[in-house]
C-alpha cells in the first residue's frame, strides 16, 4: 500500500526527542517494516527546528519578547493562529504536489490545531483519508497560551476533519467520548490505539549504570522513579509531597526524577530546607537512548498525574523493564491497566500515593507478578508495530 503521512504543523519535526517526533517518526518505521511504501509530508521538516523562529517564548531577551510583554495575551495569541492559518494554505499545497506525484491510496493524517486545508486537496482526489487526534486541541491551546478571536473557526475546522474522515485514530477511551460529544463523531469509525513502544529501542548501557549508581550512591537504596518532562499536569511536585511521608517508614528510600520541565526550579526551591532534600534526586534533561539505564536503577516506577486524555509512553517504558508502576486510577490509564494485576491505580494525592510506594516495598510476591503481567502485555499489544498493522487493517 502507498500512504502518505501527512503532519501540518510548521513546528512539529520528525527528529527531535519529544513526544510528537517520536510518534510521527515511529508510526512511519512501523508502517514501512509492513512493507508499505510511506511518503512523509513533515511539514515541520526533518531536521530540528529553532524554536523561537516558530514564535514559541524563550529565555533570550529578543526584540519578539520585549514587544510580547507590550501585548495583551488575548491579541498576541489570535495574531499566532493567524500565522498558522497562513501557513496551513502553504501545507496543503506541498500535499497537492505529493499526491499528484505519488499518486497514494490512503492519506494518514496527524490532526493539528487550526490545520484543515489538506482535507480539501484529500478529497478533490477522492482519496482514503485517516485521521489520528492525540488531544482536544482548543482545550489544549485554551489552556497553554490564552483564548484567541479563531477558537470557533478551530471548533469548525476540526468538526470538519472528524466528520469526513473515514477512519479516526484516538489515544484513549475518554477523547473518543469527547470527539463524540463534541463533534458528533460516528462511533463505529473511531478506533482507539493507545501510544506504544518500540522494542529494538530499549537497550542498557551497564556502564552508565554503574558509574550512575556510584554519582547518586545508589548501592542498597530503595530508589523511587520518575521519568519524563516536569510539568504541573505530570504531578511531580505531589511525588515529592508522597516521598517526605516515605522518608520517615522507609530509611533507604532514594527519589530519581529524570527530565526536565517548567517547574524544577520550583520544586528545588520546595525541598530545599527539607531534612531529605539531599535523598532527590533531579537528574536534569537525558538523552532518550539513556533513558532505560536510568529506568533500570528504579526499584519502583511513578506517574502521579497525567492529563484525562493522554496516553503516557513512560508506562510502557517503565513495563519493559519489569518494573513495578503506580499511576492514577483514571480511564484514559485503565485501557491499558488493571489495577492490581499490571500495577496499583490510585486517586491523585500524596497519601495515596505513599501508600501505594509502601505497599510495594513490603508485598515481595506482589510486586514481580504486576510487573511481568504488564511487561507481556505490553510486548504483545503496544508496539508501534502492533499500531500499525491496526492502520492498515483499518483499510479493508
Amino acid at each position: 500500500m502507498k500512504i502518505i503521512y501527512y503532519s501540518p504543523h510548521p513546528t512539529h519535526d520528525i527528529v527531535s526527542e519529544v513526544g510528537y517526533a517520536t510518534h510521527q517518526r515511529e508510526v512511519i518505521n512501523a508502517l514501512k517494516e509492513l512493507g508499505n511504501t510511506v511518503i512523509p509530508v513533515i511539514m515541520g521538516g526533518t531536521e530540528k527546528v529553532n524554536l523561537s523562529l516558530a514564535g514559541v517564548p524563550t529565555n533570550n531577551n529578543s526584540i519578539k519578547s520585549k514587544i510580547k510583554k507590550l501585548i495583551p495575551q488575548f491579541i498576541w495569541t489570535s495574531l499566532k493562529d493567524y500565522k498558522l492559518m497562513l501557513h496551513d494554505k502553504k501545507a496543503a499545497n506541498a500535499l497537492e504536489k505529493v499526491i499528484i506525484e505519488h499518486q497514494p491510496d490512503l492519506v494518514y493524517e496527524r490532526s493539528e490545531y487550526l490545520q484543515d486545508k489538506g482535507l480539501s486537496v484529500i478529497k478533490k482526489y477522492n482519496l482514503k483519508y485517516f485521521l489520528e487526534i492525540n488531544a482536544p486541541f482548543i482545550e489544549e491551546m485554551k489552556g497553554f497560551e490564552a483564548l484567541s478571536i479563531w477558537h470557533k473557526l478551530a471548533h469548525k475546522k476540526e468538526k470538519k476533519k472528524i466528520q469526513l474522515a473515514d477512519k479516526i485514530f484516538v489515544v484513549s477511551s475518554p477523547l473518543k467520548k469527547f470527539i463524540i460529544d463534541q463533534y458528533g463523531a460516528k462511533e463505529e469509525k473511531i478506533i482507539i490505539q493507545p501510544n506504544c513502544i518500540n522494542l529494538k529501542n530499549v537497550t542498557i548501557d551497564e556502564i552508565l549504570v554503574e558509574q550512575l549508581k556510584q554519582q547518586y550512591q545508589l548501592f542498597g537504596k530503595y530508589v523511587i522513579g520518575f521519568v519524563g518532562s516536569i510539568f504541573p499536569h505530570h504531578g511531580v511536585d505531589i511525588l515529592i509531597d508522597s516521598f517526605e511521608i516515605i522518608y520517615f517508614k522507609i530509611p533507604n528510600a532514594k527519589l530519581l526524577i529524570v527530565g526536565d520541565g517548567s517547574i524544577v526550579n520550583t520544586l528545588k526551591l520546595k525541598i530545599k530546607d527539607k531534612p531529605f532534600a539531599h535523598d532527590i534526586i533531579f537528574t536534569g534533561k537525558v538523552p532518550h537512548h539513556k533513558v532505560y539505564s536510568y529506568i533500570s536503577l528504579m526499584d519502583v516506577c511513578t506517574l502521579a498525574k497525567t492529563a484525562w486524555y493522554c496516553s503516557p509512553i513512560k508506562i510502557f517504558e517503565y513495563a519493559i523493564l519489569s518494573k513495578p508502576i503506580i499511576s492514577p486510577n483514571i480511564e484514559s490509564i485503565r485501557d491499558v491497566m488493571d489495577d492490581g494485576v499490571h500495577g496499583l491505580l490510585i486517586e491523585i494525592n500524596k497519601n495515596d500515593l505513599a501508600d501505594a510506594i509502601i505497599k510495594l516495598y513490603t508485598d515481595f510476591d506482589l510486586t514481580p507478578s504486576m510487573a511481568n503481567n504488564f511487561k507481556n502485555l505490553v510486548i504483545e499489544n503496544y508496539t508501534w508495530q502492533k499500531a500499525a498493522k491496526h492502520i492498515i487493517a483499518a483499510c479493508v
